[in-house]
């Protein structure tokens, strides 16, 4: 029982710190905040914690692992290239749109503090080379059946990742200035889902002779 207690106290704190986090950034975030919405007190946090930023880099650790997991999920299994690459469209449309402040939350940290991106590296770099040079390999042997263009894994990435994140850079921005409804709103999300999908298979059809 003291060990569940335990997790379940570490746990609420490390939910609380994410909810903060992702509302207010790094600097304007305060552990006093944490500690309310947890339920527990500054001197409890700080025993598991030590620091804000212990308790940012454990929630930063499992953001970025949630969103690389997210971008490669589907790339390394064995279906078809296609439906493969319409399905990683999709996955990651959806991530984001359960999760649209994600995006914010990593590209200001990793402009705040540069080597996180070595951090990222060294706990997923090999994981993520491997799915790219499988990805690689597919797009070459598609390309020499001739049916699609040929294109770099890498470049690929960039194409369904810059689709689906712009959307959610800009949403508070676009949504203050059309004035849709509610209800017109998640009709465009939802076609926008599927709209990304498009142009991203549109732009690896071969090359017209």
């Amino acid at each position: 029982m003291p060990t569940n207690n335990h997790t379940d106290t570490e746990q609420a704190i490390l939910n609380a710190a994410e909810e903060v986090f992702l509302n207010k950034g790094f600097a304007m975030a305060k552990t006093v905040d944490i500690a309310k919405l947890a339920g527990v007190n500054q001197a409890l946090l700080h025993y598991y914690f030590r620091t804000k930023d212990n308790l940012f880099e454990a929630v930063f650790a499992h953001k970025v692992q949630s969103v690389i997991s997210t971008v490669f999920e589907v790339l390394g299994k064995d279906i078809p290239l296609m439906e493969k690459i319409r399905m990683q469209v999709e996955l990651q449309f959806d991530f984001l749109l359960s999760n649209p402040k994600v995006p914010f939350l990593i590209i200001s940290e990793i402009a705040r503090v540069p080597q996180r991106v070595e951090n990222i590296k060294q706990v997923v770099g090999k994981h993520v080379q491997q799915i790219i040079e499988k990805l690689q390999a597919e797009l070459d042997e598609a390309h020499r059946e001739g049916k699609i263009r040929k294109i770099s894994a890498l470049n690929l990435l960039v194409n369904m990742l810059s689709q689906n994140v712009l959307l959610f850079l800009v949403y508070p921005i676009f949504q203050s200035f059309t004035n849709m409804s509610d209800s017109d709103l998640k009709k465009f999300i939802a076609n926008r889902k599927q709209e990304n999908v498009t142009c991203v298979l549109n732009s690896l059809k071969a090359d017209e002779s």
